[in-house]
């Protein structure tokens, strides 16, 4: 199976070729995207690639995997919400919702465009959720759906619920966290952010909080602003880091040998426990207000059972 893959508009003209692939393909090393592209793996606009080629906005590349393992997932997503625009889709952590890493058919759109019976050849994602990050996720069935989808999330009249069971007693003080997120400058991690006071303005705002045993809870939040990682760094920012995070939970050291071998590291909860459980929006084109909804997964469920009881 060979990938096709644009160079975007944003790269300047004349950029180095391994340089492009190495920095936008991250599951291979510079040094192995040389190897790729002497083994004549890399195809530019129609013809086998050199190491030397540079590339510009438009050029056309084409890879040879070969025969590869994808890293495994978990694709038991369902759709629980479908109209002529949209689809809700209950989507289970462990699952990316586009192509990543060497994720290429391993994901949620793939499955959706050419997979799922019947197949949704112009689906969208209308916003994110990380990998690990379970619940409801709303998918444009065509551009049209995912323009004005674009529109509500940009003009923040999508309100979103999220249920996270974190570290530590919740101080029920808190009722919304205000801290400012930015791109970590600090950081060895190419997509990790941070509170930084001269970040996008951020705001959490907390709806309630229940005790899971002595030294956890679990807490029902709504995201006023839509900054990435939001939830995972205000949680961690105020003493309570999700459960399972480890981007945001683990020293940079640590993450970085969970990445090379995750066999190798304990870790407290399979994934980071995180749910969306509801995004409600006036539909664009019904002008009807629509709930979707997902009720808080069986992994999450056990968690919490097994603190409380603990």
């Amino acid at each position: 199976m060979k990938f096709r893959s644009v160079v975007p508009a944003n790269i300047s003209k004349g950029t180095g070729l391994v340089s492009y692939l190495a920095h936008r393909f991250t599951y291979h090393t510079h040094e192995q995207w040389i190897g790729n592209i002497e083994r004549g793996s890399v195809e530019l606009d129609g013809r086998r690639a050199s190491r030397h080629d540079t590339v510009s906005p438009g050029s056309v590349l084409t890879y040879d995997p070969g025969d590869f393992q994808e890293p495994p997932a978990d694709l038991s997503y369902e759709i629980i919400y479908e109209d002529q625009w949209f689809l809700g889709i209950s989507k289970p952590g462990n699952l990316l919702v586009h192509r990543a890493g060497k994720s290429f058919r391993n994901n949620l759109i793939y499955q959706l465009r050419n997979v799922h019976v019947p197949s949704f050849p112009e689906a969208h994602a209308a916003h994110r959720l990380d990998r690990d990050t379970s619940g409801v996720l709303l998918v444009a069935k065509d551009p049209a759906a995912r323009a004005e989808a674009g529109k509500l999330f940009s003009e923040g009249r999508v309100e979103k619920e999220y249920v996270a069971i974190v570290h530590n007693v919740f101080d029920r003080r808190i009722r919304k966290i205000s801290l400012p997120i930015k791109k970590d400058q600090l950081s060895s991690i190419s997509y990790k952010f941070s509170v930084d006071p001269d970040g996008k303005p951020a705001q959490t705002e907390i709806i309630s909080s229940t005790k899971a045993g002595p030294r956890h809870s679990l807490v029902v939040l709504r995201p006023l602003t839509g900054r990435t990682h939001q939830i995972r760094i205000h949680m961690s920012a105020v003493g309570n880091g999700i459960v399972g995070d480890k981007l945001y939970g683990m020293s940079e050291d640590l993450y970085s040998r969970w990445r090379e071998n995750p066999s190798a590291i304990s870790l407290p909860f399979h994934r980071h426990a995180l749910h969306c459980k509801s995004i409600t929006f006036i539909h664009p084109f019904s002008s009807r207000e629509i709930t979707v909804e997902c009720d808080i997964p069986s992994d999450m469920k056990r968690l919490f059972e097994d603190l409380r009881g603990g």
